[in-house]
Protein backbone atom coordinates (compact mmCIF):
# COMPACT_ATOMS: atom_id res chain seq x y z
CA UNK A 1 0.00 0.00 0.00
CA UNK A 2 2.88 2.59 0.84
CA UNK A 3 4.26 1.74 -2.97
CA UNK A 4 0.68 2.30 -4.12
CA UNK A 5 0.75 5.85 -2.71
CA UNK A 6 4.07 6.54 -3.67
CA UNK A 7 2.88 6.40 -7.30
CA UNK A 8 -0.16 7.35 -7.01
CA UNK A 9 -0.63 10.14 -4.75
CA UNK A 10 -3.21 10.83 -2.10
CA UNK A 11 -6.09 8.22 -2.31
CA UNK A 12 -8.81 7.38 0.04
CA UNK A 13 -9.17 3.48 1.34
CA UNK A 14 -11.72 2.86 -1.56
CA UNK A 15 -9.78 4.25 -4.37
CA UNK A 16 -6.87 2.42 -3.13
CA UNK A 17 -8.49 -1.18 -3.46
CA UNK A 18 -9.42 -0.01 -6.56
CA UNK A 19 -5.98 0.90 -7.74
CA UNK A 20 -4.68 -2.37 -6.07
CA UNK A 21 -7.39 -4.53 -8.09
CA UNK A 22 -5.53 -2.60 -11.39
CA UNK A 23 -2.19 -2.40 -10.19
CA UNK A 24 -0.89 -5.40 -8.84
CA UNK A 25 -4.21 -7.29 -8.50
CA UNK A 26 -3.04 -10.50 -10.39
CA UNK A 27 -0.20 -11.32 -8.20
CA UNK A 28 -1.16 -9.66 -4.70
CA UNK A 29 -4.61 -9.42 -4.06
CA UNK A 30 -5.90 -6.77 -1.26
CA UNK A 31 -9.30 -7.18 0.67
CA UNK A 32 -11.08 -3.87 0.83
CA UNK A 33 -11.46 -4.52 4.95
CA UNK A 34 -7.77 -5.12 4.68
CA UNK A 35 -6.94 -1.54 3.27
CA UNK A 36 -8.77 -0.16 5.91
CA UNK A 37 -7.56 -2.01 8.24
CA UNK A 38 -3.89 -1.54 7.20
CA UNK A 39 -4.33 2.44 6.55
CA UNK A 40 -5.42 2.41 10.05
CA UNK A 41 -1.81 1.00 11.22
CA UNK A 42 0.09 2.62 8.80
CA UNK A 43 -1.14 5.83 10.03
CA UNK A 44 -0.61 4.91 14.11
CA UNK A 45 2.64 4.33 12.96
CA UNK A 46 3.11 7.35 10.79
CA UNK A 47 3.68 6.09 7.70
CA UNK A 48 0.71 7.83 6.07
CA UNK A 49 -1.26 10.97 7.37
CA UNK A 50 -5.09 11.16 6.56
CA UNK A 51 -6.40 14.22 5.08
CA UNK A 52 -9.12 15.79 6.05
CA UNK A 53 -12.99 14.05 5.44
CA UNK A 54 -14.67 14.34 2.42
CA UNK A 55 -17.85 13.51 0.59
CA UNK A 56 -19.22 10.52 2.93
CA UNK A 57 -16.39 10.83 5.16
CA UNK A 58 -13.61 9.68 3.44
CA UNK A 59 -10.18 10.65 3.46
CA UNK A 60 -7.50 10.58 1.32
CA UNK A 61 -4.45 9.16 2.79
CA UNK A 62 -0.51 10.92 1.57
CA UNK A 63 2.97 9.01 2.29
CA UNK A 64 4.57 11.16 4.72
CA UNK A 65 8.35 11.29 4.91
CA UNK A 66 8.88 8.59 7.14
CA UNK A 67 6.50 6.19 5.20
CA UNK A 68 8.84 6.59 2.19
CA UNK A 69 11.37 5.79 4.20
CA UNK A 70 9.83 2.37 5.52
CA UNK A 71 9.06 1.97 1.83
CA UNK A 72 12.47 2.11 0.76
CA UNK A 73 13.94 -0.11 3.70
CA UNK A 74 11.33 -2.93 3.12
CA UNK A 75 12.05 -2.81 -0.55
CA UNK A 76 16.00 -2.89 0.29
CA UNK A 77 15.34 -5.59 2.57
CA UNK A 78 13.97 -8.02 -0.15
CA UNK A 79 11.57 -9.93 -0.21
CA UNK A 80 10.63 -13.21 2.18
CA UNK A 81 9.93 -16.74 0.96
CA UNK A 82 7.03 -17.46 -1.67
CA UNK A 83 4.20 -19.41 -0.91
CA UNK A 84 2.16 -20.77 -3.45
CA UNK A 85 -1.35 -21.09 -2.65
CA UNK A 86 -3.15 -22.19 -5.66
CA UNK A 87 -6.30 -24.04 -5.18
CA UNK A 88 -6.39 -26.68 -8.33
CA UNK A 89 -2.62 -28.24 -6.68
CA UNK A 90 -4.78 -28.84 -3.57
CA UNK A 91 -7.53 -30.74 -5.52
CA UNK A 92 -4.30 -32.18 -8.02
CA UNK A 93 -2.70 -33.55 -4.70
CA UNK A 94 -5.71 -35.42 -2.97
CA UNK A 95 -7.32 -35.88 -6.62
CA UNK A 96 -7.26 -39.86 -6.05
CA UNK A 97 -10.00 -38.96 -4.38
CA UNK A 98 -12.23 -37.80 -6.68
CA UNK A 99 -13.82 -39.44 -9.51
CA UNK A 100 -11.88 -39.10 -12.68
CA UNK A 101 -14.49 -36.88 -14.82
CA UNK A 102 -14.53 -34.44 -11.96
CA UNK A 103 -10.86 -34.11 -12.44
CA UNK A 104 -11.21 -33.63 -15.68
CA UNK A 105 -13.59 -30.62 -15.30
CA UNK A 106 -11.80 -29.18 -12.95
CA UNK A 107 -8.34 -28.94 -15.30
CA UNK A 108 -10.35 -28.08 -18.23
CA UNK A 109 -12.07 -24.80 -16.19
CA UNK A 110 -8.75 -24.36 -14.66
CA UNK A 111 -7.34 -24.63 -18.56
CA UNK A 112 -9.84 -22.24 -19.96
CA UNK A 113 -8.91 -19.20 -17.24
CA UNK A 114 -5.16 -19.41 -17.69
CA UNK A 115 -5.53 -19.46 -21.16
CA UNK A 116 -8.26 -16.38 -21.27
CA UNK A 117 -5.48 -14.59 -18.49
CA UNK A 118 -2.50 -15.83 -21.12
CA UNK A 119 -4.02 -13.84 -23.68
CA UNK A 120 -4.71 -11.24 -21.76
CA UNK A 121 -1.31 -10.53 -21.09
CA UNK A 122 0.21 -10.59 -24.63
CA UNK A 123 -2.11 -8.09 -25.60
CA UNK A 124 -1.52 -6.09 -22.51
CA UNK A 125 2.01 -6.30 -23.49
CA UNK A 126 1.82 -5.21 -27.05
CA UNK A 127 -0.29 -2.26 -25.79
CA UNK A 128 2.00 -1.23 -23.04
CA UNK A 129 5.27 -1.20 -25.52
CA UNK A 130 3.57 0.92 -28.16
CA UNK A 131 3.04 3.43 -25.01
CA UNK A 132 6.50 3.20 -23.84
CA UNK A 133 5.72 2.28 -20.39
CA UNK A 134 7.42 1.28 -17.20
CA UNK A 135 10.02 -0.92 -17.96
CA UNK A 136 9.74 -2.40 -14.52
CA UNK A 137 5.62 -2.96 -15.10
CA UNK A 138 6.85 -4.67 -17.90
CA UNK A 139 8.52 -6.67 -16.27
CA UNK A 140 6.00 -7.54 -13.92
CA UNK A 141 3.68 -8.24 -16.99
CA UNK A 142 6.56 -10.42 -18.18
CA UNK A 143 6.50 -12.93 -15.37
CA UNK A 144 2.91 -13.39 -15.97
CA UNK A 145 3.11 -13.97 -19.34
CA UNK A 146 5.96 -16.72 -18.27
CA UNK A 147 3.83 -18.08 -15.41
CA UNK A 148 0.98 -18.82 -17.66
CA UNK A 149 3.05 -20.73 -20.11
CA UNK A 150 4.04 -22.78 -17.03
CA UNK A 151 0.67 -23.34 -16.58
CA UNK A 152 0.37 -24.66 -20.26
CA UNK A 153 3.45 -26.58 -19.67
CA UNK A 154 2.16 -28.15 -16.56
CA UNK A 155 -1.36 -28.63 -18.11
CA UNK A 156 0.22 -30.52 -20.90
CA UNK A 157 2.13 -32.98 -18.80
CA UNK A 158 -0.63 -33.75 -16.74
CA UNK A 159 -2.96 -34.65 -20.23
CA UNK A 160 -0.01 -37.23 -20.64
CA UNK A 161 0.31 -38.64 -16.94
CA UNK A 162 -3.31 -38.31 -14.61
CA UNK A 163 -6.03 -38.42 -17.47
CA UNK A 164 -4.58 -41.11 -19.68
CA UNK A 165 -7.72 -42.66 -18.95
CA UNK A 166 -9.75 -40.16 -19.82
CA UNK A 167 -10.27 -38.55 -23.16
CA UNK A 168 -7.48 -35.31 -23.06
CA UNK A 169 -8.84 -31.81 -22.03
CA UNK A 170 -8.10 -29.23 -23.92
CA UNK A 171 -5.04 -27.11 -22.61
Amino acid sequence: MLGLLAQLGPLNANALSRSADVEIGEYWTLTRSQVYRELETLERRGYVVAGPKGSRGSRDFSLTSRGEIALDEWLASGPSGEVVRMPVLLAVRFGARLPRERLHEILEEFSRRHETKRTHYDELEREMRSHDNDPYEIATLRFGQLFESAVATWLEEIRSTLMSEVDSFEA
